[in-house]
């Protein structure tokens, strides 16, 4: 146990080896986890900015006088840098300037959810942005469409095949989750009004692009009345089995599944209707099992920020207050109203906050610091004990929105690992940091529960044997323990054998012989520095090669190439008290033979002993049978030399003579 500033923390993993032969192969060629980076990269508010593809994250406020009050949505490659966004009228490329063609886009930058980004699967080059007006007739009624974002040709992106309709008379309401075959994606919407308000409008975008039919779940509250009811957030959870959203007038909150399969809603959980004032922002934790939701009343009142156990069976029967704050009639003091509230990648929830009423945006963002931990533990706005530790912008102001995402992007394990081979030190690592002390504890228990490894320091273990395991990781901070638990699979090395099974292979003079390294992702050999499957050796000497697997597992081997020295003796004796005098053949490395005939002829050129097996040799008698007289007999060898790049195949003969001696 270590303090620190007068409190104490530790982190503790227990691995507990519940192991099963064989379960090694995995076709991943995702070898250690690495992140997503789609969501590194924010644009909202006022000029405000955030990269998260550095530690810490930093605050980047956008140049030039960009204001997003409400509706944005960002997209980076998987390198985390910015390509596009959108308020859902416009598009702005990686370098904040209006894309080609990106102007006219009929989303309402004043709706809450304008825009949603999603790659197309079927092209690397392309995006679909997903635009949302309002649903306020007469003037908004341009509904759901959908734009194509093309970066063949201009490396800086252009938007081709603009406003493509989907659907209208939509709440203000999107979120998007990869497909259970991890191809595709959902793009989830729900309609407003007494026609369509109870269904969700869910739309598939696989390789052939956005299909235009729906999947339509009728399920949960009917959306419909003043247009402020259609607005607030709907999110998807990390792992993409659960949608939240909120009805703000009605005051209620509804938590649905998800399959990823099918593209269906189902199992509504609601709130009482009216009991949440005004709910507006919606957020999961990184770990699935909290729900968050703020509310902003639109008449003065308390902003509150609630948490909700949704692993219960009646998550919002017993809400967790994290903040209740200020009346917004009270324009001149800091006071200030919450509006979104968003997953980061780092594990953290940011929550806007903007001044009702006054110029300017909110300079700072509130955090979640600890957002899978239950009640006061989450640390609102609390770092190491220190109250009131937003997150600053830099120069930059929050106002109502903040970007949205593809939710599978923010699926961030809380810990992860990185070297899976048997053999290899695999090391952990913690996602989120904050309010977390810096010591590890290990210890490994087998299956009988007994401790079999300990190390209070290092955040890495060489587990014994291959096979799949569970990890299990305990934060504790304030004496609150909250376990984490994951499966690793450690994987066998690959068992290349370019011998065959020997460390010295023989070949003929004047010969080659290709060595086989077996199908694995990559190789380098020795000497020549060769990347292929093959190699082929016309020299004596050490030749080695190190491959590597689909699991980034790798191996060594090598073998010895010499030539081989084969000769025929001049006599033999059957009754010789030497064994290998008894017979005649060929002597030495016969391995380095392809193929081989051998035969015998008498003095009339009648063959009297035949093989093909280097292995056996004359014994003196007529094909097996009466013993041949005393003389000298004719001989005739083919050898067949292996075939490989170098040259072909090519038979070697010899003849001689031999005296058979009794």
């Amino acid at each position: 146990m270590i303090s620190k500033k007068g409190f104490s923390t530790s982190l503790f993993i227990g691995i507990l080896i519940w192991l099963t032969l064989p379960a090694f192969a995995q076709s991943t060629r995702y070898c250690d986890y690495i992140r997503p980076h789609e969501a590194d990269k924010w644009v909202f508010g006022e000029k405000g900015g955030i990269d998260f593809t550095v530690s810490p994250t930093q605050a980047n406020p956008t140049p030039g006088k960009y204001e997003v009050s409400v509706g944005i949505s960002t997209y980076a490659d998987k390198n985390g840098q910015l390509i596009c966004f959108s308020n859902g009228q416009e598009v702005f490329n990686g370098g904040y300037n209006h894309m080609t063609n990106g102007t006219n886009l009929i989303g309402n930058p004043y709706a809450t959810m304008s825009s949603i980004i999603v790659p197309n699967p079927g092209n690397s080059k392309q995006l679909f942005i997903f635009t949302l007006d309002m649903f306020l007739p007469p003037v908004y009624t341009e509904g759901v469409n959908f734009s194509t974002v093309d970066f063949t040709s201009n490396p800086s992106g252009e938007v081709i095949n603009k406003n493509v309709l989907l659907f209208n008379e939509n709440a203000q309401k999107v979120c998007a989750v990869m497909h259970q075959n991890q191809r595709d994606y959902w793009v989830i919407l729900h309609g407003f009004g007494d026609n369509n308000g109870d269904s969700f409008y869910t739309y598939l975008v696989d390789t052939g692009g956005v299909n235009p039919t729906p999947i339509i779940s009728k399920v949960g509250f009917l959306q419909t009345g003043d247009f402020n009811n259609s607005g607030g957030y709907m999110k998807a959870s990390p792992n993409g089995n659960k949608i939240a959203l909120v009805v703000p007038d009605n005051g209620v909150v509804e938590l649905f599944d998800f399959n990823k399969s099918t593209g269906l809603l189902s199992g509504a959980v609601s709130s009482v209707p009216g009991e949440i004032i005004y709910p507006y922002g919606v957020e999961f934790s990184p770990d699935n099992s909290k729900l968050y939701i703020s509310t902003s009343p639109k008449d003065p009142g308390t902003n509150y920020l609630y948490q909700f156990d949704i692993t219960s069976s009646n998550p919002f029967n017993t809400p967790f207050t994290v903040i209740d704050q200020f009346n917004w009639s009270n324009i001149g003091s800091n006071d200030s109203l919450m509006g979104a509230i968003q997953l980061t990648p780092d594990g953290k929830i940011y929550v806007s906050k903007f001044l009702k009423g006054a110029s300017g945006g909110k300079p700072t963002l509130s955090v979640i610091y600890n957002p899978n931990r239950p009640g006061s533990a989450c640390n609102y706005n609390t770092l190491d004990h220190v109250t009131n530790t937003p997150f600053n912008l830099n120069g930059a102001g929050s106002l109502i929105g903040l970007p949205t995402f593809i939710t599978d992007y923010l699926n961030i394990p809380h810990f992860s690992f990185f070297n899976k081979c048997h053999h290899d030190t695999t090391d952990f690592q913690i996602r989120n940091t904050a309010n977390v002390e810096a010591t590890w504890n290990f210890d490994v228990i087998d299956p009988s529960g007994t401790l079999v490894y300990t190390d209070p320091l290092n955040p890495g273990f060489v587990f014994s044997e291959p096979g799949d395991y569970q990890v299990e990781f305990t934060e504790s901070w304030d004496g609150i323990s909250v376990p984490f638990s994951r499966s690793v699979t450690i994987h066998p090395l690959p068992g290349v054998d370019i011998g065959n099974g020997a460390d010295t292979i023989s070949i003929l003079p004047n010969s080659s012989i290709r060595l086989d390294a077996g199908e694995y992702d990559y190789y380098s050999w020795t000497p020549g520095g060769s990347h292929d499957r093959y190699l082929d050796v016309a020299q004596e000497g050490l030749y080695s090669v190190l491959v590597t697997d689909t699991n980034c597992c790798s191996n060594t081997d090598q073998v010895f190439i010499q030539f081989a020295e084969l000769s025929f003796p001049n006599a033999f004796n059957p009754n010789s008290p030497i064994a290998e005098n008894q017979q005649f053949g060929v002597i030495g490395d016969i391995s380095s033979l392809a193929e081989y005939r051998f035969q015998i002829f008498d003095r009339w050129g009648l063959i009297i002993f035949e093989t093909n097996d280097p292995t056996q040799k004359w014994d003196g008698k007529f094909n097996g049978g009466e013993m041949a007289p005393y003389g000298i007999y004719v001989w005739h060898s083919i050898f067949t030399t292996f075939e490989s790049s170098l040259q072909a195949a090519k038979e070697i003969e010899n003849r001689g003579t031999v005296m058979l001696l009794r």
